[in-house]
């Protein structure tokens, strides 16, 4: 007897539940008449739906703010795969083909596992990967902001040539303000989204 694919909903590294996916269309957003609510400013109202035939699943996703990701590239219609991630604001969904007790063990996070999307501006759509110390943004030979890695902690800090720098619409503290996967950043005219697996 075959069984039915299934999702685990992630959400920084804590496994929240399990999802069977039904035949059929399972909705996916930020309202809470979907079959999936994801609680989170940056996860669109109607933010993406998965079609499943089968033992077929396919993901949509629904003209959504700020994006799907699917194995850390933004994408729109996706047949998915056992052992695809899917990031929606700062939930990763795990897909896979059969039932699987969940994982209670996080797994640590590691230096090159983090990177920041870049959702709207200059480069929209690329992905920049934090392997540095420290990660500078802003125009060439700026430094509006930047990142700073402690162990796995990343600070945003504003950097001396800083215009508007946002954390999740609020300003950033003078201090800096340690980042958890899913923040959105805003640079000037750029936004982004830290990403931490």
């Amino acid at each position: 007897m075959d069984t039915m694919p299934s999702i685990i909903v992630k959400l920084k590294h804590a496994v929240i539940r399990q999802v069977q996916l039904p035949q059929g269309d399972l909705s996916i957003g930020r309202r809470p008449s979907h079959a999936l609510v994801l609680e989170d400013a940056a996860v669109s109202a109607d933010h993406a739906s998965i079609f499943t035939v089968g033992q077929d699943s396919f993901l949509k996703d629904l003209d959504s703010t700020n994006g799907t990701y699917i194995n850390n590239r933004r994408t729109r219609k996706h047949h998915l795969k056992p052992g695809d991630e899917i990031v929606i604001g700062k939930y990763t969904l795990l897909y896979q083909d059969h039932d699987m007790a969940p994982v209670t063990t996080p797994q640590p996070a590691a230096f090159d596992d983090a990177a920041l999307f870049v959702l709207s501006g200059f480069n929209s759509g690329k992905r920049i990967e934090l392997t540095s110390t420290v990660t500078h943004l802003g125009m060439a030979g700026q430094s509006a902001a930047l990142l700073s890695r402690t162990g796995d902690r990343y600070t945003l800090m504003i950097g001396p040539d800083a215009a508007h720098v946002a954390y999740n619409g609020k300003s950033v503290a003078p201090g800096g303000q340690v980042l958890t996967s899913g923040d959105i950043i805003e640079v000037g005219d750029t936004r982004l989204q830290f990403y931490q697996h």
